[in-house]
């Protein structure tokens, strides 16, 4: 049988959703995310640079223990049961859509 899934304190999920926001915007992430919404049509955008921001997401939720084919969507519940905080809930709202502002402006 599977082990659960780790869970997070109110701290830690504040600690992981600071990281992957910072994650986003680092040089090199910025840059990976802008070349693959580059490459398709803009309605096509979202879906290209999904594989990059999962990848993102799931570097910083293996710090807690998140690992597998189910880390990101695992570590999005588990950050999730802390959303009534309303740092958490804003920091949610950041990851789950601020990536989109570095997809907006590819020419």
């Amino acid at each position: 049988m599977a082990s659960p899934p780790p869970t997070l304190t109110l701290e830690q999920a504040k600690q992981a959703l600071a990281e992957a926001i910072e994650s986003f915007n680092t040089p090199d992430n910025i840059s990976r995310i802008r070349a693959a919404a580059a490459a398709v049509p803009e309605e096509q955008r979202a879906m290209a640079v999904l594989p990059i921001v999962q990848q993102i997401q799931a570097a910083v939720l293996a710090k807690y223990g998140f690992a597998g084919p189910t880390a990101v969507f695992a570590g999005i519940m588990a950050l999730k049961a802390h959303e009534a905080d309303p740092e958490v809930k804003e920091g949610l709202e950041k990851v789950m859509h601020g990536f989109m502002e570095h997809v907006k402006n590819v020419a």
